[in-house]
């Protein structure tokens, strides 16, 4: 009867170890970030996940980023250089779908602090 007690405990246990090793389930977020105006890309523009924490990645140089994200309700933030920042609209991020979330940035005066929305990214 013992044995069999230690046995359970040994497979509970490394259930939890399983997903202590691999972590909670995750999707893949990716997307562009481009200016408005000339259509072209912003590379190495700044994109961050706004939601249970904060994770920010940087595009490369063709403005492509990917991140890793948990079940969670997330807002993306985007920025470049001088450019005035860019949010998307909620997006509720459920494992393991993968999604794409572009943004186009204008150049335009703002007179906010506040980022704007997001324009549509071109079709390319």
């Amino acid at each position: 009867m013992q044995s069999r007690t230690v046995l359970i405990v040994a497979l509970s246990t490394l259930g939890a170890g399983c997903y202590l090793f691999f972590g909670p389930p995750t999707s893949r977020v990716q997307g562009w970030i481009y200016a408005v105006e000339s259509q072209e890309p912003l590379p190495r523009a700044e994109v961050c996940a706004f939601g249970l924490d904060t994770l920010c990645v940087r595009a490369d140089g063709q403005g492509h980023y990917s991140m890793r994200l948990t079940e969670q309700t997330v807002v993306f933030r985007f920025r470049y250089g001088a450019l005035p920042p860019a949010a998307s609209d909620t997006v509720r991020i459920l494992p393991p779908q993968r999604y794409t979330v572009s943004c186009a940035i204008s150049n335009r005066l703002v007179l906010s602090d506040q980022p704007v929305p997001c324009q549509p990214a071109p079709n390319r």
